[in-house]
């Protein structure tokens, strides 16, 4: 057997061309032709293992300014609490939660690579979300690496879980993250099983990288279309030490885990550099016989949904809520 590396089994495309997509709205395609043609000044912060400059480069370039804009077309009331000694944010839409909303609660995971995304990202992910799904989230601000590493997260999250079940019925609760967010909602639902803990009413996994146990052709692509944020060698990222076959880090690594999952939304686009992993997690779902659905955005990047504006992002969102919709309640 040819190891995966071997360079027999590798292939060579030289001088790759690829055009805007035809199935992308305009303002995606002149919004990716932005994203290439500029290098966020928050990777010279990662390439040097800065960890309070990622944070406040990251935030005052990009995540600020989108929530801004976010907040001007999605309207939301936001008050700051804790859940479970978590602390967290409330989001609900202006004119309250819709009737068939009523005690039901979603909780949102924020993006952010594990170093980042408290607060800002946070509610980038949710106040589109509150506000479409007329629903409360409530977004939390789980630990993150360097300071701290795996399962810090799983363990707030399951903390913040434990208070909600005593005010929410489980089959009521919905769980849903980007990117790292995506990957803790599903590693979340590993860890409630556990923990002995009642599973939630469904788990949405945007643009997530939850099959830890390889690469895939996504990864490829992305670093060849310059999409890959770089590594930091001088910090201690949340899944060093790992093992990467550990259900509770890679769910798909055993179906007897996935087989007691909730049904589960899985959301990406072409050029998201996590495809292959979100592809290959719907698989492995369906194989354990869990319902499951992918969505996937023809010339759309990693995150995507972060940008609020978009009408691909006003798609996902719907998606998102109608899924919870059909789920939420459900026993």
């Amino acid at each position: 057997m040819t190891s995966s590396n071997d360079e027999a089994t590798m292939m060579r495309i030289k001088e790759l061309l690829i055009p805007p997509s035809d199935f992308a709205s305009d303002q995606a395609n002149r919004r990716f032709a932005e994203i290439r043609s500029q290098r966020p000044p928050y990777y010279a912060a990662i390439e040097q293992g800065d960890i309070t400059k990622i944070r406040q480069v990251w935030d005052e370039y990009e995540t600020l300014p989108a929530l801004e804009k976010a907040r001007t077309i999605y309207p939301v009331k936001v008050e700051s609490t804790e859940i479970g000694g978590i602390r967290a944010e409330i989001v609900t839409p202006v004119e309250g939660p819709a009737p068939e909303n009523d005690g039901k609660i979603l909780i949102n995971l924020h993006g952010g690579g594990f170093i980042a995304g408290s607060y800002g990202r946070a509610l980038l992910e949710a106040v589109p979300i509150a506000s479409v799904g007329r629903i409360v989230v409530a977004t939390l601000d789980y630990r993150l690496a360097p300071e701290h590493v795996f399962p810090a997260a799983s363990k707030d999250i399951a903390a913040a879980y434990r208070q909600l079940i005593a005010d929410y019925r489980p089959e009521n609760i919905g769980i849903y993250g980007c990117s790292a967010g995506g990957t803790l909602s599903a590693e979340a639902v590993a860890w409630l099983q556990g923990d002995g803990l009642p599973r939630p009413g469904a788990i949405a996994m945007i643009c997530s990288n939850a099959a830890r146990m390889g690469t895939g052709d996504s990864m490829q692509l992305g670093r060849a279309l310059g999409l890959v944020v770089p590594q930091a060698p001088k910090l201690r990222w949340y899944f060093d030490g790992t093992d990467p076959n550990d259900p509770l880090v890679s769910p798909c690594a055993s179906l007897d885990v996935l087989r007691s999952f909730p049904p589960t939304l899985l959301i990406s686009a072409t050029r998201d550099f996590f495809l292959s992993h979100t592809t290959h997690f719907h698989l492995q779902l369906v194989k354990a016989g869990i319902e499951a659905q992918l969505c996937i955005w023809d010339g759309l990047w990693h995150g995507f949904v972060w940008s609020t504006d978009l009408p691909e992002s006003a798609e996902a969102y719907q998606i998102i809520v109608d899924f919870f919709g059909r789920h939420l309640g459900r026993l």
